[in-house]
């Protein structure tokens, strides 16, 4: 196929604001993040009730379990606090929350414990109880989308004198899920400017819905991946498709999911810039995403999509993040990122890999 001139005024008008757009959005996406924890906080009753093993009872908020630690706000505290799920004798509550076991099923409902058996009754529409070793996450099931949400943002700077070097790192994430539905939108952006050079950027956002298939540890939905590059020269690759999701693994330290499906990939390199691959593409779309907790604070999360090309044979690109968050202060905490965004048909004259890093101080809410 013989190579292709890009030309801004060939193409529709609202490619020519490729970049503007993905910033506008990672904007929005930060103002939501800054707002979110301020209009919803404290908008449930503090009258759930904690029984620990050692016979100290907790009147407070529960609001999560994830990872082992229970998360709970007493009324008489500035904060939240954490509690080992292991020396948790049990939990009572009128409040709704949604109940994963590891099988990945979802069940609704308020919560209460079985004196004898000490088992977690989740009280929906029907009855459900668990062993406790069987509860691997709690979420507060709020009455709206927005106060389901949970999320985190986090901030990187840093400046060299010598040569007037700047670099700034944006990074933040949303997550919801309800009984039936999951859903997940993170995203990472790099600026960098220094002197007698020409400024770069890179801004890789992910977003997925997902549905469960017939109470099991399936589901079904869509993706909507973007990238803007100026390192490799990519305006904005945007690929949006229809997948399923399997939970292989999920407890109360290790998660592990298989993504695979099918998706529609749209590209604009940047002006100027020649390729020789498809603008317009079907792809297969695989993922690996894994995430394990240690120790009282440390989480890893590893992310892989690879992207074999279905109409231009022998074409493969794949994405890789690594995150390290480290806890250090109640919600916040410090993120180490790693980054590789590879393609085996780059634009004439880019680079096939696009690796970098960052480090950032960061908040999570809920």
């Amino acid at each position: 196929m013989p190579a292709r001139k890009k030309s801004c005024l060939s193409e529709p008008r609202i490619y020519l604001n490729a970049q503007c757009i993905i910033r506008r959005t990672l904007t929005a996406i930060i103002s939501l993040l800054t707002l979110v924890p301020f209009v919803f906080a404290d908008s449930r009753p503090k009258t759930d009730i904690v029984f620990m093993k050692n016979g100290d009872k907790i009147t407070c908020e529960v609001r999560s379990l994830e990872k082992g630690q229970l998360t709970v706000k007493p009324d008489y505290t500035s904060g939240a606090i954490v509690l080992d799920w292991e020396k948790v004798d049990h939990i009572e509550s009128r409040q709704n929350f949604v109940v994963a076991d590891p099988e990945g099923k979802l069940y609704s409902g308020a919560l209460s414990t079985d004196p004898e058996t000490k088992e977690l009754a989740v009280i929906g529409s029907d009855t459900t109880k668990l062993p406790a070793i069987s509860v691997i996450q709690i979420e507060e099931l709020g009455e709206s989308f927005w106060k389901r949400m949970r999320g985190n943002i986090d901030f990187g700077t840093s400046f060299a004198q010598s040569n007037n070097q700047k670099n700034l790192s944006l990074q933040g994430g949303l997550n919801y899920q309800s009984q039936q539905h999951l859903f997940s939108l993170s995203s990472n952006s790099q600026f960098t400017s220094q002197q007698a050079t020409d400024d770069t950027n890179e801004t890789n956002i992910k977003t997925s819905l997902y549905k469960e298939l017939r109470r099991s540890n399936w589901y079904y939905g869509g993706i909507g991946n973007f990238i803007s590059s100026s390192a490799q020269q990519i305006a904005l690759r945007s690929t949006f498709g229809g997948t399923f999701n399997k939970r292989l693994i999920f407890t109360n330290r290790t998660n592990l999911s298989a993504v695979g499906g099918l998706a529609l990939t749209i590209e604009r390199d940047a002006e100027g810039s020649q390729s020789s691959a498809r603008t317009r593409a079907i792809d297969s779309a695989f993922a690996v995403q894994y995430s394990t907790f240690r120790f009282d604070s440390t989480t890893f999360d590893t992310s892989f999509w690879l992207y074999p090309s279905l109409t231009s044979p022998g074409r493969i690109r794949f994405t890789l993040n690594q995150d390290v968050y480290y806890k250090f202060l109640g919600d916040f905490y410090i993120r180490l990122s790693l980054y590789d965004n590879y393609d085996n048909q780059p634009v004439v004259g880019a680079p096939p890999n696009n690796i970098g890093g960052s480090t950032t101080v960061g908040w999570s809410f809920h």
